[in-house]
């Protein structure tokens, strides 16, 4: 039983002054993608020629909203909102495939593409984290934007490809009255409810 005693209060000691930053929670949103980071994806995106690249292409670039999560189709009149978002945007000024798949209407598609490997990751004390006084994420990776326009089988517009190359976002969250903090926002939630 003795050692039973010591052996439980060296868990706990070693718990407690390890910080347990292993039992933190972590997760990663990753989008299953052929690209493995933003350079690759940015690479392959630039394959695509306007007026050269067709639907059997972009399948065989990974480019299949079908097959490849976050790409997005668009009808024409999603086409129109992005591209004239006012009325003191004039239809001449856009780029002519942009142009192209609006007179096109019906036959116009587009793909808006946001492939991205995200990782969040909690950091620090357990105990401070657990008890809500002082929470610190990380999230870092990469996400990849590009958007382009097709006719008839034949992309007519592909728009300079954006993103960001390199995620990183430090977080920290402090309450100095941890729990207890929460539970004043309730009360005075409630106070506020009942004038």
């Amino acid at each position: 039983m003795k050692t039973f005693r010591i052996s439980l209060v060296i868990i706990i000691s070693l718990l407690i002054f390890t910080g347990c930053a292993s039992l933190l929670p972590s997760s990663t949103a990753t989008v299953n993608s052929p690209w493995e980071n933003f350079d690759s994806a940015k690479l392959t995106y630039e394959k695509i020629i306007p007026g050269i690249t067709s639907v059997d292409d972009l399948k065989k670039y990974g480019f299949d909203p079908f097959v490849m999560p976050n790409i997005k189709i668009l009808n024409v009149t999603e086409v129109i909102n992005l591209f004239l978002p006012n009325p003191s945007m004039k239809k001449e000024d856009l780029d002519p495939g942009i142009q192209k798949c609006i007179e096109s209407r019906d036959r116009c598609t587009a793909y808006q593409i946001t492939p991205s490997i995200l990782h969040k990751k909690r950091v620090g004390n357990f105990w401070s984290d657990m008890f809500t006084f002082k929470r610190h994420i990380i999230e870092s990776g990469w996400e990849f934007r590009g958007l382009i326009t097709i006719v008839d089988n034949v992309v007519t517009y592909r728009d300079p490809s954006g993103g960001r190359p390199l995620v990183y976002i430090e977080q920290v969250n402090v309450k100095p009255l941890g729990p207890v903090q929460e539970l004043g926002n309730v009360i005075i939630n409630e106070a506020q409810n009942l004038w």
